[in-house]
């Protein structure tokens, strides 16, 4: 006789929010839209109010819905973020106790090979010509900064999955950052101009579409900038409240 196991049934609020959600994912309900009014969706789904309300807490939990109380309330789309699943991250590996040295690692491994991705692509000219513009808006001196100019690295590969992996480990070295250049060093102004120093030799690489190059070098720059802080922070626990 084979061994009975248990089928979890979802409740109703969570089938609605699924429906919902589903529309959101898909693009047919777009950011900013408003929802059906509440009667209209009790009737569409069949439900009672205390079920919608508890199907909104779900989808606003979630960050894919506002919802505003009073007349002229409502709940309103937004679209999924990559701010939302980076938070939930940071949360989840604070729990764990994971250290801010863990995160550094694990950043290493998935930003480096972006560099190598930009420098092989066809439009790589204005692939580097994004970067300078971007470079050249930063003061070299605002390192708080510098975590824009790795977002676009990656952002510029296209490659949807790298880029919110990277969103949720930026989110916590860049908490990391703040905290170490509140501490600050003697050798901090050297440090800023040779970071800076690099992202300009990085986007030279990827316009000579060097790969290899392109990879090495911020793969040492990641390295030396994860060292940096691994330094400051020691062994401390992942701590997103900066």
């Amino acid at each position: 006789m084979a061994e009975g196991f248990n089928v979890r049934v979802p409740k109703t609020a969570e089938l609605v929010a699924n429906h919902i959600r589903r529309r959101i994912v898909l693009g047919q309900l777009r950011e900013g839209d408003a929802l059906p009014p509440e009667n209209a969706l009790i009737q569409e789904f069949t439900i009672s109010r205390p079920t919608l309300r508890e199907a909104f807490r779900i989808l606003e939990s979630e960050g894919l819905i506002t919802v505003r109380r009073g007349a002229r309330g409502g709940a309103r789309v937004q679209e999924p973020s990559s701010d939302v699943v980076a938070r939930y991250a940071g949360l989840v590996l604070q729990h764990r106790g994971a250290t801010v040295v863990d995160v550094l690692e694990a950043r290493l491994i998935v930003e480096a090979p972006a560099a190598r991705m930009l420098a092989v692509r066809r439009d790589r000219a204005a692939v580097a010509a994004r970067l300078q513009e971007q470079l050249d808006a930063l003061d070299p001196m605002e390192t708080a900064r510098f975590h824009e100019f790795n977002a676009l690295v990656v952002e510029l590969t296209g490659n949807q999955t790298l880029i919110l992996l990277t969103a949720m480990l930026e989110h916590i070295s860049q908490a990391a950052a703040l905290s170490y250049s509140r501490v600050g060093r003697p050798d901090d102004v050297a440090l800023a101009r040779k970071a800076h120093r690099t992202r300009q030799k990085l986007i030279d690489l990827i316009a000579a579409g060097d790969a290899a190059g392109a990879e090495q070098l911020w793969r040492v720059h990641l390295t030396e900038a994860g060292r940096v802080l691994g330094e400051g922070a020691g062994a401390t626990v992942v701590d997103l409240d900066v």
